[in-house]
């Protein structure tokens, strides 16, 4: 992909993974105010559940879409897409209607396994009520993902993270301001957008599906993924998916269990404040990891290197910020969500910290996927999962949230340590930390110096955070604009209206 193609797939991918990350904030904020921290760890507890299961349901189809369609793509071939899809959303569907059922059957055992005595029964009815919604939580993914290949990123976008959390947050709003829901009725605002958005996404892909297999004669079968083969590719990548979505959740469950629903609920708020600052890399993987395919399948890995050099750099200048607002005003953000979560700033300082490493490491993941080391990967995050559940359930008796930030920490490092060896020498995509320095330095000068600088000055009040994130921002826009040139962001400057003629 061309820079500029790139820099506009990646503005659009950062606008709507923005959108998102904001509408998970503000939703945690009414959450956090209105339910207290039980209530918020009891909703999400729920949430994380729900969450591990239609991921996993999702059978990891969701990187071998990508992947096959890539590679038709790349060869000019036509014929195959329908197939493709197909191939990963019959079973899905057919797997997630067996799970629904069996959530319902079996929501007042797993209520009492996963929860305390004293919330079973209410973590019971939280799983019966997400029983029915299992079906479209899953199969949305797979049409997600097909839509963002056959009607593309600006598309997949607007689904995924700009029409769906909106609605979201929406009726969840609705629910706990007017209504007055409690935990279970917030869950259920929560659940009601997905059926609706999934028959609109039905409706947006069939059409390029209608198409392609109206042209099924012109492709072969020596030129198209079998069946076999795509689920060959799928299968580790189903389970590195599960473990994946455990390893981000389960340790808000595995909070609760130990601690109690309030400290999951303080928990829960630092994950996703922290987890927020994860939107660029979702947006660089949205709009990078066709052409990172389309390269490794013509065993391009100069031009990949050249590639991920330039999007971990445009990571580090926009993701490194928000983290360090959290490190240097964590009190004031905290207090956003209510009084009772700015215990947290320490574990989520530390945290952060964790995920600022991470964002440096760029986008291994999906060089992984894309490059078919899907079982590298799964074996990762086997290990991963290992050290996060037993470093969670060895350290939160002792050290409470500090025990569960800690783990983080050396769950982040290792994870990335190996991932970053199998690129580099395993795949021969080489990893450029020198050329990332000027990119890691002007952040933490900024938002760093100049966040402290604010809470030393005005406190750790919210009053201190709305002055000093525009402050920050525009002068670390102006720095940006006049070292443009230096940095090599010129292509993401001429996406801006107005300056991007300038640049």
């Amino acid at each position: 992909m061309r820079n500029e193609g790139l820099a506009r797939s990646g503005v659009v991918s950062l606008f709507g993974s923005a959108f998102a990350a904001l509408a998970a904030l503000v939703l945690t904020a009414i959450v956090g105010n209105a339910l207290g921290a039980d209530g918020t760890g009891l909703f999400f507890q729920a949430m994380g559940i729900f969450t591990i299961l239609t991921q996993v349901l999702r059978l990891g189809t969701n990187s071998a879409i990508v992947r096959f369609l890539a590679e038709q793509r790349a060869f000019g071939r036509a014929g195959a897409e329908w197939r493709i899809v197909a191939y990963a959303l019959i079973p899905v569907a057919i797997v997630s209607a067996f799970a629904s059922l069996a959530m319902w059957f079996f929501a007042d055992a797993l209520g009492s396994w996963l929860a305390s005595p004293a919330d079973a029964a209410a973590l019971s009815d939280l799983l019966r009520a997400m029983a029915p919604f299992v079906i479209a939580g899953a199969v949305i993914g797979v049409l997600q993902i097909a839509a963002r290949m056959l009607r593309g990123v600006t598309t997949f976008t607007l689904l995924q993270s700009v029409l769906l959390p909106a609605s979201r947050l929406l009726t969840v709003a609705v629910a706990v301001t007017m209504v007055g829901a409690a935990a279970w009725g917030a869950f259920e605002a929560w659940l009601w957008p997905l059926p609706v958005w999934l028959v609109l996404t039905l409706a947006i892909v069939a059409g390029p599906l209608l198409r392609d297999f109206r042209r099924r004669r012109e492709s072969i079968a020596a030129t198209r993924p079998s069946a076999l083969t795509f689920w060959k590719f799928t299968a580790p990548r189903s389970v590195s998916s599960g473990l994946e979505t455990a390893l981000e959740w389960s340790d808000v469950l595995i909070v609760a269990a130990l601690a109690s629903p309030a400290a999951a609920g303080v928990y829960a708020v630092l994950t996703r404040a922290v987890r927020a600052g994860g939107v660029v890399d979702k947006a660089m993987r949205v709009a990078v990891s066709p052409t990172i395919s389309a390269l490794l399948a013509t065993q391009q890995r100069d031009e990949a290197t050249r590639l991920h050099t330039r999007v971990v750099r445009a990571m580090l200048l926009l993701n490194w910020p928000f983290y360090l607002l959290l490190i240097s005003m964590g009190s004031a953000v905290l207090a956003i969500f209510g009084e009772e979560f700015r215990s947290g700033w320490g574990p989520m300082a530390l945290m952060a910290a964790a995920v600022m490493f991470q964002t440096a490491c760029g986008m291994l993941q999906s060089i992984l996927l894309q490059g078919g080391k899907s079982t590298w990967q799964m074996y990762n995050k086997s290990l991963a999962l290992a050290l996060s559940i037993g470093g969670n359930v060895l350290l939160v008796p002792l050290w409470g949230l500090w025990g569960a930030a800690v783990t983080w920490v050396g769950v982040v490092l290792v994870d990335n340590l190996i991932a970053a060896f199998q690129v580099h020498r395993g795949m021969g995509v080489q990893l450029e930390p020198l050329r990332l320095v000027p990119s890691m330095a002007l952040p933490v000068a900024v938002f760093g110096g100049g966040g402290f600088a604010f809470t030393l000055w005005l406190g750790t009040g919210i009053f201190a955070l709305l002055l000093a994130v525009p402050v920050l921002c525009a002068v670390y826009g102006l720095v940006l604009w006049l070292l443009r040139k230096h940095l090599q962001i010129v292509p993401l400057w001429r996406k801006v209206p107005v300056l991007g003629a300038r640049a």
